[in-house]
């Protein structure tokens, strides 16, 4: 009859002792990891969303982010803008744009070279007088959203609106906005970065669902509206503008891509440059602008910029300020 007198002492604590190391060297892999992830890339920590009665959803105020190497940084407004106050400086000119994900520069663009942010380095030199631009934007939002934040949030004591307007936003309906995680606009922050790389990125795309971006990186959805119900909402804020004494206008960001060249899209240009006429709304199309640089250098994916886009759109505004102003 066999005993296990003759195994020596111990036998079974080298296995054990294996086991433990792999699982020491697991949990330093997945802490190297999370490091990576939370302070080379950002993740951990998005760009956090919150629900709004009458703009659907826009920033939670007062962040400051680095993702993907670029900061975001979100005001006391939910604007990306450097923090100003409610009313503008005496003396001060101040100048509101409102937009959606091109306005906002997606988070693969820094705040300093997001366009709004460069016009406010450049123009103050070029007017030769104080200027204070304020940028309330946010991805995939809609005239509708838009117009919604002027009426709740009021104008800021801007001397001028300018809406920004891109190819698709001519028949966009209004976005109430889809506060998750695999949507795209978070409303509280993952456990980890880890966590935050399997939601968003690692599990679409190994069970073929749309990965989800950050906000105001990819287009809206492809639903679509009258162009005549954007006319109008681009009504209802003229109508804010000069019960505020503001001046309203329009710049035009131009689509690249086939999709945008064929019919309807250009006829919805056509009738909004006549609805701009027609009301004595200046309207400035940065076609030209972007014509300096090849399609590629100029936009991500035919119609968020680059940073060279950004530069070529603060560039065309700057030269089209006359016209924006109504002087030209």
């Amino acid at each position: 009859m066999e005993t296990t007198d003759n195994i020596p002492a111990g036998g079974g604590a080298k296995p054990r002792r294996f086991g433990w190391k792999l699982l020491v060297l697991a949990v330093i892999l997945l802490v190297v990891a999370e490091a990576g992830l939370r302070w080379g890339a950002g993740l951990g920590n998005p760009v956090l969303y919150q629900t709004d009665s009458a703009c659907g959803y826009l920033p939670v105020a007062d962040q400051r982010i680095k993702r993907f190497g670029c900061w975001n940084i979100i005001n006391h407004f939910g604007q990306r803008s450097v923090d100003l106050p409610a009313e503008k400086t005496p003396g001060h000119e101040r100048i509101l744009f409102v937009g959606d994900s091109v306005t906002y520069g997606t988070t693969r663009v820094d705040q300093s070279g997001i366009f709004t942010a460069i016009l406010a380095r450049e123009l103050p030199k070029k007017l030769g007088r104080p200027v204070e631009i304020m940028n309330a934007s946010t991805g995939a939002w809609a005239v509708g959203n838009e117009v919604g934040y002027l009426k709740s949030r009021g104008l800021f004591g801007a001397d001028v609106v300018v809406f920004v307007l891109n190819t698709g936003d001519l028949v966009q309906p209004f976005n109430p906005g889809n506060l998750t995680a695999e949507g795209g606009y978070p409303d509280r922050r993952p456990w980890c970065a880890l966590s935050e790389l399997w939601v968003r990125y690692l599990a679409p795309r190994l069970f073929g669902r749309k990965s989800a971006h950050d906000a105001g990186s990819t287009a809206a959805g492809d639903e679509k509206i009258d162009v005549k119900e954007v006319l109008a909402k681009l009504e209802e804020a003229k109508s804010i503008c000069l019960a505020a004494g503001a001046k309203m206008a329009i710049v035009y960001s131009p689509c690249a891509g086939k999709q945008w060249q064929e019919s309807p899209y250009p006829e919805y240009f056509v009738k909004l440059k006549q609805w701009a006429g027609d009301n004595g709304i200046a309207m400035l199309d940065l076609t030209d602008a972007y014509a300096k640089a090849s399609a590629d250098e100029v936009y991500f994916d035919g119609t968020h910029l680059r940073p060279k886009g950004n530069e070529l759109a603060a560039e065309g505004i700057e030269r089209g300020w006359g016209i924006l102003m109504g002087n030209q």
